[in-house]
């Protein structure tokens, strides 16, 4: 291997490793912002079960084989409070929740496809 191709390659791993840490923050910031939208709209004890239920399912993510009966529970239950939170506030502040968490929606709906695989 000649030292270009070295670098080339070892360059490559390092965006692709950075690639993966934007993401990272990104949900980590999509996380923060609807914990405070249910803690201000829905209140402390339910953004607390968002937190435990998005947290649970990004673990399943990672290890696959922690997918159990109760993911598909956790996705309900992430789904309910976005869905009551679309009843309790107006529908321009739900569209710019809704636009805020386009990661999380995604990281749902992937985990929905994979949770059958399991």
């Amino acid at each position: 291997m000649t030292f270009n191709l070295y670098v080339t390659i070892m360059l490559q791993i390092s965006v692709k490793e950075c690639l993966i840490m934007i993401n990272l923050e990104i949900l980590r910031f999509e996380l923060n912002f609807l914990k405070q939208v249910i803690k201000a709209v829905l209140g402390d004890k339910v953004s607390a079960e968002i937190n435990e239920a998005i947290t649970a399912l990004i673990i399943s993510f990672l290890f696959p084989n922690a997918y159990d009966s109760l993911s598909f529970s956790y996705i309900q239950t992430i789904e309910q409070y976005i869905n009551q939170i679309q009843h309790e506030i107006e529908p321009d502040k739900y569209q710019l929740l809704m636009n805020n968490i386009p990661t999380i929606r995604i990281f749902i709906e992937k985990v929905k496809f994979e949770i059958p695989k399991c």
